[in-house]
């Protein structure tokens, strides 16, 4: 970590916005390289937040390719 991080103080606001933008990136399917960040504590943040994205979006993925002959209401 360079000096300069090092004295640089983040915002919880700040590092909320950065996980929330990761969150949208890894929720729509954007890869993890578009992470915006150039200081290592947004960019921990926005990656966090991609990660759960990603997840939910796999999750989601998932749900919606469950055969749907278990759902349909049978006559």
């Amino acid at each position: 970590m360079s000096h300069r991080e090092k004295d640089q103080h983040w915002s919880l606001e700040s590092l909320t916005k950065a996980y929330q933008q990761g969150y949208m990136a890894g929720l729509t399917g954007q890869s993890a390289q578009s992470q915006p960040f150039a200081a290592s504590v947004p960019a921990a943040a926005w990656e966090a937040g991609w990660v759960d994205g990603e997840g939910q979006r796999r999750l989601s993925e998932e749900k919606l390719n469950r055969t749907p002959s278990a759902n349909r209401k049978r006559a």
